[in-house]
């Protein structure tokens, strides 16, 4: 996926990146691996038979939306919590580094997973391994739920964080409104609307008391799978100190009864589904503004989140 948020570097640079990481160890090989649609990546391979995988932040003057700023940081520090906290399968970092002096933006690597992304093995893998995988995901999201912080938000923006889960996410909406406003993106739905409806539904919000932490992105392009079984969840970038609602295995345009059932929550309350509403929208808004942020070459996702945008708007106008 090309991305102008892709921070692409030299061979001479990377291989300096690489010194100053493993310093005694020489690269023997750089790809690039191109799945991923924000950060660039890079897979290393050394004399010493190390393999790892090398994330670099988008540029420093790159034109992103406000919630993906200083995400590199979270993405490192959501990984060495669920790695201390719990048993779910997470790379391990093996260097951070945001000092700017051999990489304009921060970088890191880490293990190389086996295995390969459930996306990608989609075809190859029978229904009854997935549905098992589902149950899997379902079982290792809720780990990661359980692990607790002081304050709602993201985890590298100190300055939007709150105890109020209600105030954090109207700060969150209201972000991303500005961003959509700011490079005159069409939502397809009523902005000022929406913010009415979210003042009428704090009561919804009020009853998440607890910040816990969110990957928010456990799509199949982020479950890696070897042998049929999970061999590790990527991407942790987004993660967030939220409602475990935020999950993507919670989304009501995609709730897979395997996930649910391994989550140990196969049913929702009224007032839980509305919140999981309010959650398809937030995250619609920001998928819909990524073809112009990133400036994608095809419509595809802006159509696909619009669509579901107004679909869910809505929906949420007839259950408020």
């Amino acid at each position: 996926m090309k991305s102008m948020t892709k921070n692409t570097q030299s061979a001479e640079t990377l291989n300096q990146m690489a010194q100053k990481a493993f310093p005694g160890e020489t690269c023997t090989e750089i790809l690039e691996l191109t799945e991923g649609y924000f950060n660039v990546a890079y897979l290393l391979r050394f004399d010493s038979g190390r393999e790892s995988v090398l994330k670099i932040a988008p540029p420093r003057d790159a034109c992103i939306m406000s919630y993906e700023k200083n995400i590199m940081y979270s993405e490192v520090a959501a990984m060495r919590l669920a790695a201390e906290k719990t048993d779910v399968p997470v790379a391990k970092i093996f260097f951070f580094d945001d000092s700017l002096t051999l990489c304009s933006s921060p970088y890191f690597f880490m293990e190389k997973l086996e295995g390969n992304s459930l996306f990608s093995l989609a075809d190859s893998v029978p229904e009854s391994v997935k549905k098992q995988i589902r149950r899997d995901t379902g079982m290792l999201n809720r780990k990661i739920n359980s692990i607790t912080g002081e304050s709602f938000g993201y985890i590298g923006q100190p300055q939007m964080q709150g105890k109020d889960w209600y105030t954090v996410f109207c700060r969150m909406m209201d972000m991303a409104f500005s961003d959509a406003k700011a490079m005159s993106v069409d939502l397809k739905i009523p902005v000022p609307t929406l913010r009415s409806f979210l003042e009428n539904s704090r009561s919804l919000f009020e009853q998440v008391t607890v910040p816990c932490l969110v990957h928010w992105d456990l799509w199949d392009g982020n479950i890696f799978v070897k042998n049929g079984r999970i061999s590790g969840l990527i991407d942790w970038e987004r993660s967030l100190w939220a409602d475990p609602l935020m999950e993507v295995g919670f989304r009501t345009y995609g709730q897979d009864p395997d996930f649910l059932q391994g989550y140990g929550k196969e049913c929702l309350t009224p007032e839980e589904q509305l919140r999981a509403l309010w959650y398809d929208i937030y995250l619609m808004v920001l998928v819909a503004q990524e073809y112009t942020y990133r400036q994608y070459e095809t419509t595809q996702m802006y159509d696909w989140s619009t669509g579901i945008l107004t679909e869910k708007f809505a929906e949420l106008n007839l259950r408020l």
